[in-house]
Parts: C-alpha cells; structure tokens; sequence
C-alpha cells in the first residue's frame, strides 16, 4: 500500500474561495445550491430528483420505488471519492470493487422481494480498526500496512446481515492515538469545512467523508472522544454508547476499561438506525454488557422533550470554553426549554477536579495502552521507523505509570460512578459542550489538543453515554458540537432528546463548500 500524497491539501481557503464565496455562505446557503461554483467543469441537474438523497430513510424509499438504485448510488459516492480523496485523504484503503458487487446483490435482492430492512443497500464507511473479511486493517499503522483479515468484527458482520454496503476502510490516527486527524504514515486527514483544520480523530475520515456527503454513516470507536471530537468538529451527530452495549470483538484495542465501539451519521434518526444493528451482547466480547437493550433506538425518538430535565453543570459546563462554544451552548440550552423541557444547573463534584482528565488520560489510558502495544514496539528493531511520533509518545508516557498509581486510579471509580450517577434521580441528562474550541489547525500543538479531552474523558471514565450533535457555528464558520449525557443504557432518551433539538435547528442541514450534493450527470 502506498502513501496518499496530501501536499496540495494545505492550499485550503485559496483553493475554496475561488467563487469568492465564504465558508459561512456555504453554511448557510448549503453546497447543492453552489456545486457549480466550487466543482466548474461538472454539470448538474436542476431538477429535485438529481440531489443525492440526504439520510437513509430517503435512500432506502427511493431504492424501494424504484428512482434510485443501490448500484447507481455506490457509483455516485465513488465519483465523488475519487474527486474529494486528493484534498481530504479520507481513506485508507476503498472498496469499490466489493462495494459494486454487494450493491448488485442488495439492488436484485429487492427485486425479488427480500429486503433486510432499513438499512438494505445503504453504504457506510469502516474505521480502519475494525476487522472485516477479505481487507486490510491497517490500524492506521506502517506497522500493520500488510495485516488481513480474516473474519468480520462482530458489528461489521451485524451491519452486512442489516444490508450495508461498505464503501472502504477509512483514515485515522495510528492506532487511535490522538484526535488530531494526524497519520505519519497515511498523511493527515482533512476537515471539509477548511481544510487547513483538523477534522477530529481518531476517527477522522469517518467524520470528514460523512461531513461531505459521502455515506450515510461509519463504524466508529471512542475511548477518549474519538466519536464525539469529530462529531463535533465536522458538523456531525455522534454517540458514544454505554461501555459495553457494542460489541469490541474484532476491533484493535486502545484501552481495554475506556474503549468503546458506536457510530457516527450526518442525523440523530441514522444514528438510530445504525446503533439498532450494532448494539447487544455479544459472548465474543468479555466487556460486553449483559444489560436488556431497547428493541429499536428509533422507537420514540419523535416524542420529543416535553416535561424532560437537562442540567447544566456547576464549574464544569462553561469552565474554560471559547466564547463562540459557550453562547452556542447556552442558546441549545434555550432551545430546550423552549421545547417544553426544564434546565436546571446542578453540582457535581467529581468534575469539579477529582476527574482531572489530563490524570486519567495518563493513568488509565497511556497505561492500558502501552499493556497492549508496549512490548511489541519494544521489540522491534526498527520502531522508528514503522510507528508514527503520537505513538512513540503515547507509549513512553505510559511506561512511566507505576502499577500502584493505574490501580489507585481504577480501585476509585466505582465509588466515582456512583456519586456522579445519583444527578440521574433528578435530572434526565446533562448538558455540556461535546469540545470547549471548534477545530483547531492540522498543525496545531498537541497541548491545543489536550484540552479538548476535559468534557469526553471524564465519561469515558464512568461508561456513560453521551450524544453529539450540532449546535451552531464560530465566526469563522467552523461548526459546534453540543453533548448530551445520560445514565446507563439511556441511548434511545439520548437519541431523542439530541432529535427533538436537531429537528428543531437547522445546524445539520448546512453543508461544507466540499460535498456531495448532487448525483453526477
């Protein structure tokens, strides 16, 4: 596999500004209307039926009546992958011939009358840690450049039975350290809305093809906030499941007591979808949780947020968070109480200072992940070579946490847990910013970084689960992320609180000046 040459990718605001138009006009005006202005040389038609349909639920009517093929549709994505990858570098390695033949199947499937659902021909994207039959799962490494494999991760496999359609395996941090977007080996992976701008990781070809149209959703993991950073720094929705409700098995670890697997869509309804394949327990998987999950996390999702409670936290939702973060919050807060729901501000202390994210960052997560991947680069004669500089860093930090400090750190978070989940007796969710900055450049210093793990961390660390979705823009026109934060197992209260707000803005209806707006004539 060779390396994708992202030079010209630095070019970003020249090369998008050539109509003269602003990422803000984008945002606002939406790309369909401008594809001409910043795509000269391609011809679109006016018509409503040449869009590209814009959430699974309009894919898969317009595959059943008939006006749209899966076939058709995969070819459309790959027009525009082979137009959007040299700015972008969204994947690692594509899938068209395999995603050709599985659209052929899908579309002749429905034909003869077996349809597998809503997610029947529906094409989405697999982080390139995810284990899928018959591909390479890189993990973003030099390293692992050559590793097959053999068999399907077990959420990729519930996917296929659902119907999807896998469009290819796509970039990320190596081995899922960072939220950068940063890769030494497979070059840096782009944020469609400036493309000098970090997209978030590790999940982020997922969060920057989606963000420009490109499938409808992608199999993702969070063990730091690698759903919700590019969630948020892309315009996208995001959830990261309750610890354990998505299967690991077949997905190369990072730490083992943070790790989580869930997905990432361009809306609230698709994330639904998704999660309904991916969620359930698996026996494969000794963190899978044994806890009753919700028939559909679709189901209610309409209901809205009526006579519901969302708390705001004391010292802690607008503690050292960039203005344009914090008044979009605010106002998301507004926003639901104008529907109806109750915003109160409570007091949590763990997150006052106990759950200091940078010491849990280093004590749990750098520890478990120099256990699992320590030893291995140890013992490689040449690991400068084959592991890019987080990495590197990555495992000399954790080197230095003693036993006794990681045990410490773990022996205190059940009693943790406890005292932040009693806030639940009173309060159906909480309310934070998903990032306290919007996206920061590609080159920024890892420190810039850093200080985004203060609101994804700490519930990494007490497996709750949280929601992301877009609530507003700077003035630069880089998007906002809000976060929304449940009890255990409360995904589908989740999925319709961030829904009802969703449905009530029109943030998720802007698009980047790169996107996929319209089928290729």
């Amino acid at each position: 596999m060779t390396r994708v040459d992202v030079e010209s990718c630095g070019k970003n605001e020249g090369e998008n500004d050539k109509s003269g138009l602003t990422r803000r006009d984008f945002a606002i005006a939406g790309a369909s209307t401008l594809a001409a202005a910043v795509m000269p040389g391609h011809a679109f038609a006016a018509k409503a039926s040449s869009a590209m349909p814009m959430s699974i639920s309009e894919a898969g009517k317009r595959m059943r009546d008939g006006s749209l093929s899966c076939v058709d549709l995969t070819k459309a994505y790959f027009h525009y992958i082979e137009m959007y990858q040299p700015k972008l570098n969204m994947f690692i390695s594509q899938l068209k011939d395999m995603a050709l033949k599985t659209a052929a199947e899908r579309d002749a499937e429905l034909k003869q009358g077996k349809d597998r659902g809503p997610l029947h021909g529906i094409p989405i994207l697999v982080k390139d840690l995810y284990d899928m039959a018959g591909t390479k799962t890189t993990v973003g490494s030099k390293a692992f450049v050559d590793r097959q494999s053999t068999e399907d991760a077990t959420s990729v496999h519930h996917l296929l039975e659902a119907g999807v359609v896998v469009l290819g395996k796509t970039n990320m941090n190596e081995f899922a350290a960072g939220v950068s977007g940063t890769n030494a080996y497979f070059g840096d992976c782009h944020n469609p809305w400036a493309l000098d701008r970090s997209p978030g990781g590790s999940s982020s070809g997922n969060g920057a093809a989606l963000a420009a149209g490109i499938g409808f959703g992608g199999t993702s993991s969070d063990t730091g906030g690698s759903i919700r950073v590019p969630a948020s720094w892309c315009g996208i929705a995001g959830i990261r499941p309750t610890y354990g409700l998505v299967s690991l098995h077949g997905l190369f670890p990072r730490a083992y007591s943070l790790d989580c697997a869930g997905p990432l869509a361009r809306n609230v309804f698709d994330l639904g979808l998704l999660l309904d394949a991916m969620a359930g327990f698996d026996p494969l998987d000794k963190h899978s949780a044994l806890a009753q999950r919700t028939s559909s996390y679709t189901k209610g999702i309409k209901d809205g947020v009526k006579g519901m409670t969302f708390a705001t936290v004391k010292n802690y939702t607008y503690k050292d968070v960039d203005k344009p973060v914090a008044d979009a919050v605010a106002k998301a807060a507004e926003k639901l109480k104008s529907l109806g729901a109750k915003i109160v501000e409570v007091e949590i202390k763990p997150l006052e200072g106990q759950l200091d994210y940078n010491k849990l960052f280093t004590n749990i997560l750098l520890y478990e992940f120099n256990q699992i991947l320590g030893d291995k680069y140890r013992n490689t004669p040449n690991a400068a070579d084959l592991y890019g500089p987080i990495v590197t860093n990555n495992i000399a930090a954790g080197s230095k946490v003693s036993k006794e400090d990681y045990e410490k750190t773990m022996n205190e978070r059940p009693a943790i847990i406890a005292e932040v989940k009693k806030v639940f007796n009173h309060v159906d969710a909480l309310l934070t910013p998903a990032l306290p900055t919007t996206a920061p450049l590609l080159k920024a210093s890892a420190q810039d970084y850093g200080r985004g793990r203060q609101f994804t961390i700490p519930f990494s660390y007490t497996a709750l689960p949280s929601a992301v979705v877009p609530c507003g823009f700077d003035p630069q026109g880089l998007p906002i992320g809000l976060q929304i934060v449940g009890d255990h197992f409360s995904e589908a209260a989740l999925l319709r609180m961030a829904y009802a707000y969703e449905q009530a803005t029109d943030f998720h209806k802007k698009h980047p000046p790169i996107f996929a707006g319209t089928l290729p004539s």
